[in-house]
């Protein structure tokens, strides 16, 4: 989709950026920056947005989309600060700017109550045409298309225990990235378990899209009337289970854990039901489970398979209820399912996700 908003442009000094120019390639400091762990940040700014303390919330989500500048969540969080505080130019910005980092909710913030203060203002007014405008953008298909299947070669990020034995066995865990992702941000997540003792594979969504000029990619493919939905989210759950039976032929592996994010967390849940007998444990956060596939007869008995869903009780993207149906469905299909939740929104809670580690060393 094409977005065409032209932003407005802000004043900011050379010095503020970390352009070429100023970046001395023979300090070895030069890189520091890699290092921050920037998803506190995210987690002081939303702590601070909920307690109405919107400067210091908007100070910290810029400092934490110095790492992932795609977060539009986070954007679109500073629009609504700005909002509370009145300043009606910076809300139109950084609406825009979410906008194109992906945030297309227009239902949603036609009626987020952090606008209403500023609702009839002109510009906010204007602004919101606009993006509605571009929103309704449909691209025009002329020619005739058709789909046709084929082998191809995708790549895989792995990580290892500290002191790795390659000659003993280890349980693995496929980490699914969200849409929009891609494995070398997902592959960060390592560094939040406590001293993993399992080998950590993030493989790459098979469908890349660009987006905000980055290339970004999708586990599923869009979506046109002439093709079978099913079939096509199938294939998805067969390219995971190829890269899972590839390590078992290069790497002793004992137990598999599936564990995806938003859309991962749906080819998670895809994936363990139409595969239960190669998994000991599925884990998703911020996902859904899709109803109309759980309708269908594409899947073995998943009697003793074992879920850990996770859900933020602010997501604006997955509602915290979705998480909560999902456990109701997958225990009446006889999954033992354990169910946590956050006070946060869209994104893998750390300590959740160490409560889900520890989970997983009780099934091992």
């Amino acid at each position: 989709m094409t977005i065409l908003i032209t932003l407005l442009v802000l004043s900011i000094s050379v010095t503020q950026l970390a352009t070429p120019v100023n970046i001395d390639p023979s300090d070895p400091t030069a890189g520091d920056f890699l290092d921050l762990d920037l998803s506190e940040y995210y987690l002081i700014a939303e702590e601070a947005y909920r307690n109405g303390h919107y400067n210091l919330a908007i100070r910290y989500y810029l400092a934490s989309l110095r790492r992932n500048i795609d977060n539009e969540i986070a954007i679109y969080n500073v629009a609504c600060c700005y909002a509370l505080m009145g300043e009606v130019e910076l809300v139109s910005l950084y609406l825009q700017r979410a906008v194109i980092a992906g945030y297309h909710d227009i239902g949603f913030m036609n009626a987020d109550p952090d606008f209403d203060t500023i609702r009839n203002d002109p510009l906010f007014v204007s602004t919101m045409q606009h993006i509605s405008a571009a929103l309704g953008e449909a691209p025009e298909y002329r020619d005739d298309r058709y789909l046709f299947y084929a082998e191809a070669a995708f790549r895989c990020l792995l990580r290892f225990p500290e002191d790795y034995d390659p000659a003993r066995e280890y349980p693995l865990v496929v980490g699914l990235h969200g849409y929009g992702d891609s494995p070398e941000n997902f592959v960060r997540l390592w560094g939040y378990f406590d001293e993993p003792d399992f080998i950590y594979a993030c493989p790459r969504g098979p469908y890349p899209f660009t987006e905000n000029n980055v290339t970004a990619y999708s586990w599923f493919k869009q979506y046109e009337e002439e093709n079978d939905i099913l079939e096509l989210d199938l294939l998805s759950t067969e390219y995971v289970i190829s890269l899972i039976d590839d390590l078992k032929e290069r790497h002793l592996i004992s137990d598999v854990f599936l564990f995806g994010f938003s859309q991962g967390c749906s080819l998670t849940w895809m994936t363990g039901l139409t595969h239960p007998e190669e998994f000991t444990g599925l884990i998703g956060f911020a996902g859904r489970l899709d109803t109309t596939f759980v309708g269908s007869s594409s899947w073995g008995d998943p009697t003793g398979l074992n879920a850990f869903v996770a859900n933020g009780t602010m997501d604006q993207s997955v509602d915290v209820e979705e998480g909560m149906a999902t456990v109701e469905i997958f225990e009446n299909l006889g999954i033992e399912t354990v169910f946590s939740s956050w006070e946060g929104e869209h994104m893998v809670n750390r300590p959740v996700l160490l409560q889900a580690q520890e989970w997983m060393e009780t099934l091992r």
